[in-house]
């Protein structure tokens, strides 16, 4: 199983603002700064339409390259893609799954992970999720163990 961090892009800029500021965010940590998020999300998009297209590209490449002449099966999650993300994941061969949580259980969460703000959930970079068809939902409302369970599960299904 390989892992796409889609918005990796936007982490290694947030982490460059955060040390341009004298605050740097240390490597292990995967807090975040919603909100500046948010921002570098839509104005790295106003720059390069692609920025994330392209950063996923690069990676799928790297892990078809990885595989090459493997007679086992590969399944490659890609993680944190954004409703903007869909037709060319499509495209690609992906197949949506959305993750649903209850917004009062995702900001107790991010509260507990500790991020610096909290992104806009309305946000131009959030919106679009009502209009996706995915092939699969999976809640997230509920405790970690059992969302662990339904991943696990649908991994199960699609490694098969």
């Amino acid at each position: 199983m390989h892992v796409i961090t889609l918005a990796e892009p936007l982490y290694r800029a947030q982490a460059a603002v955060y040390e341009s500021a004298g605050r740097p965010l240390h490597t292990a940590e995967r807090r975040q700064d919603g909100a500046l998020l948010n921002f570098l999300g839509s104005h790295m998009r106003k720059i390069n339409p692609r920025v994330l297209e392209e950063h996923f590209l690069s990676e799928t490449e790297r892990i078809y390259s990885a595989c090459e002449g493997s007679t086992r099966r590969h399944v490659v999650i890609c993680s944190d893609a954004r409703p903007a993300d869909l037709p060319y994941l499509q495209r690609s061969g992906f197949h949506p799954v959305v993750i649903t949580v209850d917004e009062d259980v995702a900001r107790k969460r991010k509260e507990e992970r500790g991020d610096l703000t909290l992104g806009d959930s309305r946000h131009s970079t959030e919106s679009g999720l009502e209009q996706m068809h995915p092939s699969t939902r999976v809640d997230n409302s509920g405790t970690l163990e059992e969302f662990s369970t339904a991943t696990t599960a649908l991994l199960d299904s699609v490694a098969r």
